[in-house]
């Protein structure tokens, strides 16, 4: 992978998929079903991430131990791989100042664990998601309310009705504006796991992980579509979803914007499913999205500008509508905690995403599911791109 740091392109192709899920949602009861997906993996983290040093394909770790039968104190003495073999990213643990655009002026818990859903509405209150259920805040981060749930919430979206739609695994279920249920989406494809959701007129968009496409539903939860099934003849090559990170937004150029994670980029689809243009690249460097799959999630700006948050290396950043780099809202130095856990490789840092939501004063509100808090960021004065 190259580290060069050019700004990805336009481009309407991507390289054949070449990694998968079996399933986002085997092993564990469905109160908790992305949970054995992320115990498999934090073995794939904790062998990839430590002292600073990531594997190749964030496999390398795992030969190690599949394929050395030394005993701890030669393996100790002599590394079976060398360093033309890892990647050193520790320099890439720090930000130059320069390039932060944004400050923290504000921080508040979420009361969650594995918060890993925040919506804000159009007069500034806050949702967020994570498992025991879904809270409301205040713009500045006062309780508002808090409404249990039993199964743990993937994502959450709004709409202008004042509902609001609870993603968790295998449906969808509709709150009211007090959090009293109205109605569970349950007759939903197999597998669904909704870590996004996007709502335009009476259609609602589901980035669905479980099943790599986006999901197309009516105004009642009935499934009328789906949007980015592999399809040669359209040329798309379908979504590559290594891990439950999954996003889509309606933009305001009416054009849908989903993740391929996978393929580090972000996508633009018409509302019918062609594929108009994408743009990313895979980097370490500041510019490029690094990692097996990044970004995990991204929001949008009224002039169709992104900011974008990756996992591994925990990055909120800003591309313009086009999809190039104009700085940083907040680099790795500023989740301290989640960067413990990814160079432990212990199992905090997996399940564990970095999101954002824009708020109407065009606020940066930060979700950082490690450290449990919900950070409010605003522009510095005389920021320049």
């Amino acid at each position: 992978m190259s580290d060069d740091g050019s700004n990805g392109q336009l481009t309407g192709g991507r390289k054949e998929e070449t990694t998968g899920m079996s399933s986002l949602l085997k092993g564990e009861e469905e109160a908790t079903g992305t949970d054995s997906l992320l115990k498999r993996r934090a073995l794939l983290r904790a062998a990839a991430w430590g002292g600073g040093v990531v594997g190749l394909g964030g496999l390398s770790g795992l030969g190690l131990s599949r394929f050395t039968r030394r005993t701890p104190q030669a393996a100790a003495a002599k590394p079976p791989l060398g360093a033309d073999f890892t990647y050193d990213v520790s320099r890439f643990q720090t930000s130059d100042p320069a390039l932060l655009r944004y400050e923290e002026t504000a921080r508040f818990a979420s009361g969650l664990e594995r918060a890993r859903a925040i919506a804000v509405a159009a007069d500034g209150t806050i949702f967020v998601g994570g498992a025991g259920g879904l809270r409301k805040f205040s713009p500045t981060g006062e309780g508002l309310l808090n409404i249990p749930l039993e199964q743990a919430v993937v994502s959450v979206a709004l709409r202008p009705s004042g509902e609001i739609l609870v993603g968790q695994p295998g449906k969808i279920t509709v709150l009211d504006a007090n959090g009293a249920g109205v109605a569970v989406w349950s007759g939903l494809p197999a597998g669904l796991l909704p870590t996004a959701m996007a709502v335009a007129g009476d259609k609602v968009y589901v980035a669905d992980a479980g099943n790599r496409v986006v999901q197309v539903l009516d105004a009642t939860g009935k499934p009328v579509g789906v949007i980015g099934a592999r399809d040669p003849a359209r040329n798309l090559k379908g979504f590559v979803v290594p891990s439950p990170y999954f996003c889509v937004r309606m933009a305001p150029d009416g054009l849908l914007r989903v993740t391929n994670p996978g393929e580090h980029q972000i996508e633009a689809f018409t509302l019918e499913g062609d594929l108009e243009l994408a743009w990313g690249r895979g980097s370490f460097a500041v510019e490029g999205f690094c990692g097996c799959c990044n970004p995990v999630s991204f929001d949008m700006f009224p002039d169709g500008s992104f900011v974008t948050c990756e996992k591994g290396l925990p990055r909120v950043k800003l591309y313009n509508s086009t999809g190039e780099f104009t700085g940083l809202v907040a680099g790795p130095e500023a989740f301290p905690e989640y960067l413990q856990a990814a160079n432990a490789g212990t199992p905090d840092s997996l399940g564990s995403g970095i999101y954002a939501a824009i708020d109407p004063q065009g606020r940066i509100l930060i979700l950082d599911s490690v450290g449990g808090s919900i950070r409010i960021m605003q522009r510095k004065p005389q920021a320049h791109d």
